[in-house]
């Protein structure tokens, strides 16, 4: 019953610092891009946390798999710290979804500078930059509610555990759907993965189209 966002979210390798040379639009939209990157510096930390928070509750989970109900007592303090695990993976994924949006935030206007540059190709990559980075929102937006749908299942799990007189058929269900949930997390999470990979590359080209020098 994994529930792990299994690819750590790497963003871009190119921080610009110095001096940058460029037109007065290639330099405004290079500086959106690394505020779009600076905002989700709180990204990063969520991630590191949900997933030491997800290696704890695995742990919990299979500890009270390995119980019988003659240990109930056992289990249901077990399934009282697996539920406070979620609660504060719940808390990491709205800090998550916080750093998106002020990320979307910064990243807009980027769009709109796009007609100001001189070069028709470097115009149409900026384009293609936006929709791919649009698109890599939008993925986000779908995965944390993949994410959060997840939690709640996991939730009535615990919640059933605590039950003495749970039935190996109730159970054994909703261990199903959990894992189903499981499945779906994982694909939106290699889409977005996918997409952050396809953005960090355009913009990595931007710098070279653009002439601007950048410092890793």
């Amino acid at each position: 019953m994994k529930t792990y966002i299994a690819t750590a979210f790497c963003f871009s390798a190119i921080f610009l610092s110095g001096c940058v040379f460029g037109t007065p639009a290639e330099e405004e939209i290079s500086e959106k891009l690394e505020a779009a990157v600076a905002a989700e510096e709180g990204y990063v930390s969520a991630q590191n946390d949900l997933r030491d928070l997800e290696t704890e509750e695995q742990q919990l989970y299979d500890e009270i798999m390995s119980l019988s109900m003659e240990e109930f007592e056992q289990i249901n303090s077990l399934a009282d710290e697996a539920l406070n695990n979620l609660d504060q993976r719940e808390e990491k994924l709205a800090e998550e979804r916080t750093a998106i949006e002020s990320s979307e935030e910064e990243f807009s206007g980027v769009e709109e500078l796009a007609s100001d540059l001189d070069s028709e190709d470097l115009t149409q990559h900026v384009e293609s930059m936006v929709e791919t980075m649009n698109n890599r929102y939008s993925s986000h937006e779908e995965l944390s509610s993949a994410y959060s749908n997840g939690l709640e299942l996991n939730r009535e799990l615990y919640n059933s555990l605590k039950n003495e007189e749970l039935q190996l058929e109730e159970l054994e269900g909703q261990i199903t759907s959990v894992n189903d949930q499981n499945a779906v997390i994982i694909e939106a999470n290699s889409t977005f993965n996918d997409l952050t990979n396809e953005y960090n590359e355009l913009k990595a080209e931007f710098y070279e189209l653009a002439e601007i020098e950048s410092e890793e």
